[in-house]
């Protein structure tokens, strides 16, 4: 009785549209015939399919694991610092940031009359030594994903920093103690206490940090808009233009297709972290 009011809620704005876009994927959009497979086999023909997909794997191939990595790193050097707190409310202060306002600070930064390509041909034509710099385009240039990734950590490090210090704080420090006092090393106790103690940790910040990827889509399109350079379009931008044209049979498709990845990623984490247990 007590779950039946949140599983209500979770059944009627979750479970139930989902399984209508899952119904929908069969159907053709407009008259609503049954399809059987084939808007799953439009969307994997799809050229701007097979674009999204790579981009948005290598985003998440490259920006989860920096994410994970930075902060966990910073959460060990803050550990057993005193001025800790002050130090993460600082870190928590880009994710109180609005959209516009890091999108707005971003162009300033990366544009190509911005402050960085200002910096670099500045130094170029004060130091003899430095080659030439011509002022670069960054989002229209190779060098557009380099600015996601960047963006994205920026904003979303302090938040999985806490959550770190949260699963340290959560570890006996009994056993570390006994362990320095046995002769353990700084790396005999991270290999043997710590990281087998941050198991559930590493499960949760790794879902959370997959799924930010997906909501970091707002401020990539606030910046490069609907059609950015290729190496930053994402399924968020194929999703968005299949939805000004009405195409709802392949966006229902797309979903349940993305949907079942989650899944499947969150399973094998999932399993990754259960001998560790």
């Amino acid at each position: 009785m007590f779950l039946l009011p949140g599983f209500a809620g979770v059944l009627l704005f979750y479970l139930l549209p989902f399984f209508e876009v899952v119904r929908r994927s069969f159907l053709k959009s407009g008259n609503s015939a049954f399809v059987g497979m084939d808007n799953y086999r439009t969307v994997f023909e799809n050229g701007a399919f097979s674009l999204a997909v790579r981009n948005t794997f290598l985003y998440m191939a490259v920006g989860v694991p920096l994410l994970m990595g930075i902060s966990l790193l910073l959460s060990l050097l803050l550990r057993n610092l005193l001025l800790r707190r002050r130090l993460v409310s600082a870190m928590l202060l880009p994710m109180a940031v609005p959209a516009a306002v890091m999108v707005l600070t971003l162009q300033i930064l990366i544009d190509r009359q911005g402050v960085i390509n200002g910096v670099l041909t500045h130094v170029s034509e004060k130091i003899a030594a430095f080659p030439a710099f011509a002022a670069i385009d960054y989002l229209n240039t190779e060098w557009a994903l380099v600015v996601v990734v960047c963006s994205f950590l920026w904003k979303n490090t302090g938040y999985m920093v806490i959550l770190w210090l949260a699963g340290l704080a959560a570890l006996p420090k009994e056993v570390e103690e006994a362990a320095q006092v046995d002769g353990a090393n700084r790396w005999q106790s991270w290999h043997y206490i710590i990281r087998p103690g941050l198991s559930g940790s590493f499960f949760t910040i790794g879902m959370l940090s997959v799924l930010q990827i997906f909501k970091s889509y707002r401020e990539v399109w606030m910046v490069a808009g609907s059609y950015p350079q290729e190496h930053i379009y994402f399924l968020q931008h194929l999703l968005q233009n299949w939805y000004l044209k009405l195409e709802f049979d392949r966006m229902a498709a797309l979903t349940v297709i993305l949907s079942l990845v989650l899944l499947v990623v969150c399973l094998l984490l999932q399993k990754r972290m259960e001998p560790e247990r």
